[in-house]
C-alpha cells in the first residue's frame, strides 16, 4: 500500500533520506528534463511530483514516525488512507523505474511511438507533446485528483 505525504517544498529528498534511515520505503520520483537556457539545451533534474513523497507500507503503524519527521506537513486523506489499488498500479511504473531519462521516438501520421526511455510502451498515457519544449505531458491520479507532469522527450516526425 502506498501512502502519500505532503512535505515542504524543496525538502523532498531530505524527507526521503530521513525516512530511509528509519528503514521506511520512501520515494520522491525525479527525472531528467531538457531545458533551454541562453540558447543552449541542458539536462536538469526535476521532481515529478513537487512537495509529495510516497511511502510504501503495509499498515498505518508508521504514522507517528513519519508525521514527526522534519519537513513532513501531513498525510493525504483524512484519516490517512492508502492510494486505491487502481491508482497505485498507475503510479507504480513511475516509482519502479530506476533511470528516468529522456524518452526518444517518432511521430508517424499523428501517432506517437516511443523507442526508448520512460515512456516506452506507455504511449497511451501521453496527453500532449510540445515540440518546442521537447516534453510530453502525462497525468496520474492521486486520491482522485489528476496531477499533470512533463517528461522529456525527443520525437522526430517521419
Amino acid at each position: 500500500m502506498i501512502y502519500v505525504i505532503y512535505v515542504q517544498s524543496g525538502r523532498e529528498h531530505d524527507v526521503v533520506a530521513t525516512l530511509r534511515d528509519k528503514n521506511i520505503n520512501a520515494y520522491a520520483p525525479a527525472h531528467d528534463l531538457l531545458e533551454r537556457k541562453g540558447g543552449v539545451w541542458r539536462m536538469v533534474r526535476r521532481m515529478i511530483f513537487p512537495t509529495y513523497v510516497f511511502v510504501n507500507s503495509e499498515g498505518i503503524e508508521l504514522y507517528y514516525t513519519v508525521k514527526n519527521t522534519v519537513g513532513v506537513l501531513r498525510f493525504l486523506g483524512r484519516p490517512p488512507t492508502p492510494l486505491p489499488m487502481s491508482e497505485e498500479v498507475r503510479l507504480r511504473w513511475i516509482l519502479d523505474v530506476e533511470n528516468l531519462t529522456v524518452s526518444r521516438g517518432y511521430i508517424n501520421s499523428g501517432k506517437v511511438t516511443i523507442t526508448e526511455g520512460l515512456l516506452k510502451g506507455r504511449e497511451h498515457c501521453i496527453v500532449k507533446y510540445s515540440k518546442r519544449r521537447k516534453r510530453c505531458t502525462l497525468y496520474c491520479e492521486i486520491n482522485g485528483r489528476r496531477h499533470y507532469f512533463d517528461v522529456a522527450a525527443e520525437l522526430e516526425k517521419i
